[in-house]
């Protein structure tokens, strides 16, 4: 599954059963994070919390120039 409008992360599962979240980056090759189901809800908590708090402090961020 690709979300949508960021075409770079892919979200699957695994064949043991892990949530994999998988990033494409051209430099750094593909990252990937592996949660095992048991702790999606704590995950998905811990990043609705911070969601707001990580908008502001993107919006205050500097552009950076290539």
């Amino acid at each position: 599954m690709l979300i949508k409008g960021q075409s770079d992360i892919e979200i699957c599962i695994s064949d043991g059963g892990y949530i994999c979240l998988k990033q494409r980056q051209d430099e750094e090759g593909e990252q990937s994070i592996t949660i095992a189901p048991a702790y999606a809800p704590k995950v998905a908590g811990a990043i609705t919390a911070l969601q707001e708090f990580a908008q502001r402090k993107f919006e205050k961020s500097l552009p950076v120039e290539d």
